[in-house]
């Protein structure tokens, strides 16, 4: 009994090193609020809980094995659950209408430590990558700069490379193979519509110090028809400057009967330690003759209690023009043109 037992301790070190080579972590963010909010003159104020007021929630599967020689395989499988009512955010396929349960991320992929890495599956979008890069109110609730843009924050059926960081400087290049983007059923059934929803995009990143800038491009099949595709260009950048961080934003968004502007600016201001004030003010100019212009300000408050829970409170107006109907009404829909909607928002986040 004893020799079974020295062989079976025995065997458990020579194979322990096999398995300490993959690795699987959950991971995930639980945001909710409460929100006092005027989206139409005739309602008034609603009163409600929401989902995600400071940051998108998630939970997701990371997961990687050493294969030697400095490479590695990994994959992400992430969805988007909404703590106010239990429910699951995932959308439905544009062809069977099943749900789409992995709706944030889902690929896989090698990585190494020379040359970064390749991934294949569901994906975000370079151009996204640098937008969120500048926006401080982290792509979510009603301060987020990302409102008034017009581009892709995700692309399916997509091969994405990432560099490795060489000194502060990254970049990233994608293409989105498209794939039954009209709802068909079928795949390319005409020579038009063969491209449609098809993506190529890249980013340059620059982060070393107090300084971050971000470049991001992005060119996707939007419609069948000449001159339809949606070219968006995002350009960012950050100094900090210790008593305070000072942040520009500029993106331009076209296609046919789209022709916008963006730009904008953030200050985060460290206090009482490691709390933050912030404040976001982000302008849309349409070039078109439609009297569509909107802006967007926004102040936030965020007081961390650990390492992994927040408390928060955000404020945000959106001024919209006579025939602009621009909002950032959680959960989708929208307001009458010429409306001004506001909210005020408090809530409490967890990472884990």
């Amino acid at each position: 009994m004893q020799k079974k037992l020295i062989a079976l301790a025995v065997a458990g070190l020579v194979s322990a090193p096999a398995f300490a080579q993959s690795n699987v972590t959950i991971f995930g963010i639980i945001d909710a609020a409460v929100e006092s909010a005027k989206f139409s003159d005739a309602a008034g104020n609603l009163t409600r809980m929401i989902s995600g007021g400071n940051n998108t929630n998630r939970l997701g599967f990371r997961g990687t094995e050493d294969l030697g020689g400095g490479l590695a395989a990994n994959f992400i499988l992430e969805t988007q659950p909404t703590p106010d009512n239990g429910t699951n955010s995932a959308g439905a396929n544009l062809t069977t209408g099943a749900s789409q349960f992995w709706n944030r991320q889902a690929f896989v992929g090698l990585s190494s430590k020379n040359w970064g890495s390749v991934n294949f599956g569901r994906q975000y979008t370079p151009w996204f990558n640098a937008t969120a890069a500048g926006d401080v109110f982290f792509v979510a609730g009603s301060g987020s700069s990302y409102t008034l843009q017009a581009a892709d924050t995700r692309m399916n059926n997509a091969i994405r490379w990432d560099s490795v960081n060489m000194s502060g400087f990254s970049a990233a290049f994608a293409v989105g193979l498209g794939q039954d983007a009209d709802a068909t059923g079928v795949e390319g059934t005409t020579a038009a519509n063969k491209n449609l929803g098809k993506l190529w995009g890249l980013k340059l990143s620059y982060a070393n110090g107090p300084l971050s800038v971000n470049y991001g491009y992005e060119n996707r099949r939007a419609t069948v028809g000449p001159d339809s595709d949606l070219k968006s260009n995002q350009l960012n950048g950050s100094y900090d400057f210790g008593a305070a961080k000072v942040g520009l934003i500029y993106n331009t968004n076209k296609t046919t009967g789209l022709d916008d502007q963006v730009w904008g600016f953030t200050i985060v201001v460290p206090v009482m330690g490691s709390d933050t004030i912030k404040m976001g003010y982000t302008s849309l100019n349409d070039k078109l003759p439609a009297n569509k212009d909107a802006k967007l300000l926004a102040f936030g408050y965020e007081h961390p209690m650990s390492k992994r829970t927040s408390l928060y409170a955000t404020y945000a107006r959106m001024t919209n023009d006579a025939t602009a109907n621009k909002s950032f009404l959680s959960g989708g829909g929208a307001v009458a043109a010429g409306f001004d909607p506001s909210s005020l928002q408090g809530g409490i986040k967890h990472i884990f």
